[in-house]
């Protein structure tokens, strides 16, 4: 009797771990704080090292800013569905209209390094993380900020 309770606890444990709130929860843990861009392609062309690595991008609760330097040029909310494959995520600029559709995104989250591809403003969601000329995608690579 005492090995099937232990045993129905631990079933109970992996399904509640399974839950997409949990993981959603988890990953949005994961990307709080600040990264700074490793490089970035749009639509097919990789900007240089020097033009990529100005941006800087901060994530706070479900808001992020992303800023040149220290000047904010974006900021907005975003969502995220970790139980998709690949992960997505839907990304909300305060700057657009109210009843603009959210920048469709995809998303990788690995230690200190979080790539994100997102379509063009009202295209489809990327599948992959190509971003190939005529895609109309950006690609950016983030890597935690250490503290000093």
């Amino acid at each position: 009797m005492r090995s099937r309770t232990v045993l129905l606890l631990a079933v109970g444990l992996l399904v509640a771990a399974d839950r997409p709130d949990d993981a959603n929860k988890m990953d949005l843990a994961k990307m709080q704080g600040d990264w700074g861009a490793l490089s970035t392609v749009i639509d097919g062309n990789k900007l240089a090292d020097d033009e990529a690595q100005v941006l800087f991008r901060t994530v706070k609760d479900d808001t992020y800013t992303v800023s040149a330097f220290d000047k904010p040029f974006s900021k907005g909310t975003f969502t995220i569905d970790a139980t998709k494959k690949p992960k997505t995520i839907d990304a909300r600029p305060a700057s657009a209209a109210k009843d603009a559709p959210p920048l469709l995104g995809i998303y990788e989250i690995d230690g200190d390094t979080w790539r994100i591809c997102f379509a063009g403003s009202g295209k489809e969601r990327p599948k992959d993380f190509d971003c190939k000329a005529g895609s109309g995608h950006t690609l950016t690579v983030w890597q935690r900020e250490k503290k000093k």
